[in-house]
């Protein structure tokens, strides 16, 4: 076995981890896709991407985001057929030598219910908050809703809308204004990512949502509301609006992740035809 670090990856690369995690999700009966990109990392030039090869087979993938110094988030998978073999740990313990090098304070692990209670050592090995969790949640396909008269315009974002996304959004999400920059700035117009604009009557922008697209499904995230605004629908109407526009582009599923507690969000979500798959777990040594 060899394990290899990069802070790129090629097409083919991302093909063969696609089809480790397929016969990982089939095996473990799990959803929860890895997230490939590191462009949101505070240092890009960090091996972000951890691989295990037998020859040039692809046995064990982990990935390492850090969108601040504070904590590194990190998902592992390891072939079912190459498992209790000290795969993980190396990929692990490997990981552990890059985030100390780059002086990232502490370390999660991103797992799913449904993987931890198949599995003991897991309860053993980590903490686990279970009041911290999020649910995983997908829409088949969108469900039609009469609002009354739209109060709010929803469109693709542009780069002259980024300080006003970062404005709002750093305060929603508890950030500073230069990490919602770069988010905003590294986000707007890309292929695969957009960020999507809700505008009241006037014209002023008073909320955003992200949506990354798979080959699968849109996955939708980051939805913010300026606190200036909030309570009054442009949420929950923006979501909707969003969805069809891009429903109207090319129809597949819709997913999105909530916090287990935000009970206010869930029904919002299952308003528009969403349910939970999948329950996201965060464990802490």
């Amino acid at each position: 076995m060899k394990i290899e670090a990069r802070n790129t990856l090629d097409n083919m690369t991302i093909i063969q981890i696609n089809e480790l995690e397929a016969i990982v999700q089939t095996h473990d009966g799990t959803y929860h896709d890895i997230y490939l990109d590191n462009r949101f990392n505070f240092d890009q030039r960090m091996p972000a991407f951890l691989f295990a090869w037998v020859e040039n087979y692809l046995i064990g993938f982990l990935s390492i985001y850090a969108d601040n110094i504070e904590e590194a988030e990190l998902s592992v998978i390891v072939h079912p057929t190459y498992r209790q073999q000290g795969i993980a740990t190396a990929l692990i313990e490997q990981a552990k030598e890059i985030i100390k090098s780059f002086r990232i304070a502490d370390i999660s692990y991103i797992s799913e219910r449904r993987f931890i209670e198949k599995t003991n050592y897991l309860h053993r090995t980590y903490q686990i908050d279970w009041h911290e969790t999020e649910y995983l949640m997908e829409a088949k396909e969108m469900v039609e809703q009469e609002y009354p008269e739209a109060t709010i315009q929803v469109r693709k974002a542009v780069m002259t809308d980024a300080r006003s996304i970062a404005s709002f959004q750093a305060k929603a999400f508890e950030s500073s204004f230069q990490e919602a920059m770069t988010y905003a700035e590294g986000s707007i117009g890309e292929d695969d990512h957009e960020i999507f604009v809700f505008l009241n009557q006037e014209g002023d922008i008073v909320g955003s949502s992200s949506v990354n697209t798979t080959e699968e499904y849109y996955y939708l995230f980051g939805l913010a509301v300026d606190p200036n605004y909030q309570g009054q629908g442009f949420g929950t109407q923006g979501i909707y609006q969003m969805m069809k526009q891009l429903n109207a582009e090319d129809e597949r599923p819709f997913r999105l992740s909530v916090e287990k507690e935000n009970a206010h969000a869930k029904h919002l979500y299952q308003k528009n035809g969403f349910r939970v798959i999948s329950e996201v777990v965060y464990l802490n040594e």
